[in-house]
């Protein structure tokens, strides 16, 4: 009866076992995802998509060839309309290598290697280039509601601030390897690196473990009960609260990338850019 009772008991741990992995639940998602809309393929590298709901419209920033350090001066943002037309290819040009976005009173904030630009929504006009000392791979971008705008350095595995005109490192001793994607949430921050994302409490920049096992974490969005979170490699998971994740779309096969999504409150939207795909992809939340 012992080894029966002890059968039993492992065949149990192995059924749970095998129903996750890494923190991946395999039971049914909270919620699913359907396309809407997609871009036709004339965006050039596109690396994030945010919705502006001032103006109604979306902004996607366009990398246009491999990300480096290389200061070509051809990366640009476009405009799109709400379902996915391109309104305005070269909406602003000049940028090298433009890759996460952030908006706060009618600018928008863009990292760009080294630098980041601040855009009036008005115009299109660049208000100002600041300069990060010794960045090399500014990535993402989110903003506070005092307007403080911090940058990951995915290669100084730092954070940078930008707050009244200058740039400090505001964060630089990390927990994991290149830091990526970031969003502000209340008084903490997520931030999404190679195989984990882990809150961080903004006054006191004290860690906390939240998830493991989405590699190349990319980019990251706040839904009701949780957050969309996406790998580069070309998945978007739902990640609830305590942690628990699981897989709503996988387009690796297809070498389709996700990189810097956002959810958008007002259209119901998720913006994928799928990077070397060239397109911006978006779908619906269904519960």
């Amino acid at each position: 009866m012992r080894f029966l009772l002890t059968s039993v008991f492992y065949g149990f741990i192995a059924i749970g076992l095998g129903s996750c992995s890494g923190g991946l639940f395999s039971s049914k998602a909270p919620v699913q995802l359907q396309e809407a809309w997609a871009t036709d393929n004339t965006l050039r590298t596109p690396e994030a998509a945010l919705h502006d709901p001032v103006r109604n419209t979306i902004y996607v920033s366009n990398i246009n060839g491999t990300a480096g350090l290389k200061k070509d001066g051809d990366g640009f943002i476009s405009r799109l309309s709400n379902d996915g037309k391109i309104e305005e290819l070269y909406w602003v040009t000049g940028l090298n290598d433009p890759k996460g976005m952030a908006l706060h009173n009618n600018v928008l904030y863009v990292s760009d290697v080294d630098e980041i630009i601040a855009i009036a929504t008005q115009s299109g006009a660049i208000l100002g280039r600041y300069k990060a000392d010794d960045a090399k791979f500014l990535n993402d971008v989110a903003v506070d509601e005092a307007g403080n705008v911090y940058v990951t350095d995915s290669e100084q595995k730092r954070i940078y601030m930008l707050r009244n005109g200058r740039v400090t490192t505001w964060l630089e001793k990390m927990p994991a390897e290149r830091p990526n994607g970031i969003f502000v949430d209340g008084t903490r921050m997520v931030v999404a690196f190679n195989g984990e994302v882990r809150f961080l409490d903004l006054e006191t920049k004290r860690w906390t473990s939240w998830n493991e096992g989405i590699k190349a974490g990319d980019g990251i969005a706040k839904v009701d009960d949780g957050f969309l979170i996406s790998s580069w490699h070309g998945e978007v998971y739902f990640v609830n609260n305590e942690g628990r994740s699981w897989l709503l779309l996988d387009t690796k096969d297809k070498k389709i990338n996700a990189a810097d999504i956002t959810y958008s409150d007002r259209t119901g939207l998720l913006l994928v850019p799928t990077f070397n795909d060239n397109r911006v992809v978006a779908y619906r939340l269904n519960r």
